[in-house]
């Protein structure tokens, strides 16, 4: 019996402890954005903390598919899941100016998705159902993103809010974080640029920065203020001083990939947090893997673009390039139409594919991909070779990390052709760049602390700790002219310029006397 006492002991020391002061919690998630990318990336959290015992009241587009303990879904409904429904012959027509990126298209699409999920949301019947709930939390989680309006739910309801991101921190984000923005190494997110830019790539990159700022301050703020008022009435303070009482910022980043950046106490990096255990293959597909001769390249543009949607010439490019490399088995992600007559035998198609345990099974041997930071983070995660070819978003700053870091190589849009896709897969199936590959993913891999581990002991601390306010950083409630010490600046330059006027005048003064001075030497000698 003492035996058996103490094992169950051991067995609850090695689960985790909660913190001292939170038992069972009461957990409220509250996601009105219908993009299924997103919430792949959160919902692993959720799920670690209702098998702790938290209790998780979940408002999504994506409930579950087998229930479980501790976790009770809501499911929003009006809006349109977006999947599979970008047009890859829309993104041909985009175009840069004079060779320099230009992005900006992005924010007015995020704008209008945005404004048409959150009216959606607010009016949910669900929501009005809880607002007149007795239930209280004990934190709010919610994504932060294009448009903030679910936090004034959080702010009606009183409770700590942790705020997600399935990408790099949006840029009107920075100042409600009071986190530090340095333009010259930290690049946003629309925008092809590493931490290591030129005088054109910090340029475009404070010109990007600043435009999108000043269009969500001057068009979203406004519109999602109007939509708050709508729904609830006069009285609420403005949604970005709302969004200045999130606790803390979970966000989908990593140094490795992303670089080194100087975020405050309240960001936390917990990038991979949704790469689980690995999991056998179907069994089609391992059949399918064991046959193939040099191994398997795999070929997925996410969840939301329709492939099918390529144009006849690229798709023909895409096609060539795959015969060719017909000692390779290419497995692809392929909805809607029917592949045309000329389909390669190696290429082998499926509506649907287990991206994490497909891409670290030991014969996939490169991964062509749209570089969304799922996908990507997956890739580097197995040790996988990527070709990326960005489409929008977030994709092109991902896409400019991975060649930075040596992950993969890019193949523009507009380089879409056979010559290119051919050249580009024979770079990342070299042994050496493969070797090369691996070895720089230790650091993504090998970390203090596992990021699901470390994102629910972040979640459980703001519980615990009531909105954790020592991590809170002051900047968020400081003015751009002061949080950047212009002020500071301004004076210091008035004391330069007014020792300077005073050197100047004192010099004067001196070259006066002294011309004084050589008048009455002359004078004199004229008078002896």
């Amino acid at each position: 019996m003492l035996r058996l006492l103490l094992l169950l002991l051991l067995g609850l020391a090695l689960s985790g402890p909660l913190p001292s002061g939170v038992e069972s919690a009461q957990i409220l998630g509250l996601f009105g954005h219908p993009g299924k990318s997103h919430f792949d990336f959160f919902r692993p959290l959720f799920v670690a903390l209702a098998e702790r015992g938290h209790n998780i009241s979940m408002y999504s587009y994506f409930p579950l598919k087998e229930p479980m303990a501790n976790y009770t879904d809501y499911v929003f409904e009006g809006m349109p899941l977006l999947t599979d429904f970008v047009d890859l012959k829309n993104i041909e027509q985009q175009s840069d100016f004079l060779g320099i990126p230009m992005k900006m298209g992005n924010f007015f699409m995020l704008h209008d998705w945005s404004l048409r999920s959150c009216q959606v949301a607010l009016h949910s019947p669900l929501i009005a159902e809880l607002l007149k709930s007795s239930q209280r939390y004990d934190v709010i989680i919610l994504e932060q993103f294009a448009n903030d309006c679910l936090s004034a739910v959080a702010h009606l309801l009183g409770r700590p809010v942790i705020a997600l991101s399935s990408c790099a921190i949006m840029s009107w984000h920075y100042q409600t974080l009071g986190t530090p923005h340095i333009n010259s190494v930290m690049p946003m997110n629309f925008l092809p640029h590493t931490d290591h830019m030129g005088f054109i790539e910090r340029l475009n990159n404070f010109l990007h920065f600043h435009i999108a700022n000043a269009l969500h301050k001057y068009i979203t703020e406004p519109a999602t203020d109007a939509l708050i008022r709508e729904r609830f009435g006069p009285g609420l303070p403005p949604i970005n001083e709302i969004v200045k009482n999130t606790s803390l910022m979970l966000i989908n980043q990593h140094y490795s990939l992303s670089g080194s950046t100087p975020y405050t106490a309240n960001v936390v990096e917990v990038g991979g947090l949704h790469v689980g255990p690995a999991k056998p293959l179907p069994k089609h597909l391992q059949i399918l893997f064991d046959e193939s001769d040099l191994g398997v390249i795999y070929i997925s543009w996410g969840s939301m673009v329709d492939p099918s949607t390529l144009s006849a010439p690229k798709l023909q490019a895409l096609l060539s390039t795959i015969a060719n490399l017909n000692r390779y088995t290419f497995v692809m992600r392929w909805i809607k139409k029917a592949m045309p007559e000329n389909k390669p035998k190696n290429l082998h198609t499926f509506e649907w594919l287990p991206q994490r345990d497909l891409l670290c099974h030991p014969k996939v041997k490169a991964f062509v991909s749209h570089s969304g930071l799922l996908g990507t983070s997956e890739s580097i995660y197995c040790g996988v070779p990527l070709l990326v070819t960005p489409f929008y978003g977030d994709q092109f700053l991902n896409a400019a990390a991975v060649v930075q870091r040596r992950f993969g190589v890019i193949v523009e849009f507009k380089n879409f052709d056979e010559h290119h896709l051919s050249r580009a897969l024979r770079t990342i199936l070299d042994d050496y760049f493969a070797m090369q590959m691996k070895s720089s993913t230790i650091a993504f891999r090998e970390r203090p602390q596992d990021p699901l581990k470390l994102a629910v002991w972040w979640t459980e601390h703001v519980i615990a700790t009531n909105g954790a306010p020592l991590v809170q950083s002051a900047g968020n409630n400081i003015n751009w002219f002061v949080y950047n010490s212009i002020d500071i600046y301004i004076c210091c330059l008035v004391i330069v310029l007014l020792c300077i006027g005073a050197v100047w005048k004192l010099f004067k003064l001196l070259k006066w006397l002294c011309s004084r001075r050589n008048v009455a030497k002359q004078n004199k000698l004229k008078k002896q």
